[in-house]
């Protein structure tokens, strides 16, 4: 059962390898860092600094600034998201925070709540929209 969910979560934006997992009856408070794929269901009351990304599941709360490659919230986030690639708030998540982002996805029933700035692309960068 918990498989199938969890393929359909990684596939979405490729954490296919989930090495650290924190469990819904955890708490920590302080800052967690590493280069590795997370998945939170318990609560955090600081930081987050993964190079890889991060899963919050529909019991995790976090309560601090996320730094990550990818981020995928189902649960509730209260801080700051500094995201390099994705950032997908799932119908029962709950992000309160600015956020810097390759690309942001909201399904229907997420929450954001917040200023929001997207990289711009190269490509972008250089459009010759043929005023001369």
């Amino acid at each position: 059962m918990f498989g199938s969910v969890k393929k359909k979560v990684d596939e979405t934006i490729g954490t296919n390898d989930i090495e650290t997992e924190i469990g819904k009856n955890t708490i920590i408070k302080g800052e967690i860092s590493g280069s590795s794929n997370i998945r939170i269901d318990g609560v955090i009351e600081g930081s987050i600094n993964i190079t890889g990304d991060v899963v919050i599941g529909e019991c995790g709360r976090i309560n601090g600034d996320i730094t990550a490659k990818n981020l995928i919230v189902s649960g509730q986030v209260n801080g700051n998201a500094a995201i390099d690639a994705c950032l997908k708030i799932c119908s029962s998540g709950q992000l309160i925070g600015d956020v810097r982002v390759g690309s942001f996805k909201i399904e229907d029933g997420g929450v954001f709540k917040g200023r929001s700035e997207m990289a711009v692309k190269a490509a972008e960068q250089t459009l010759d929209f043929g005023n001369d």
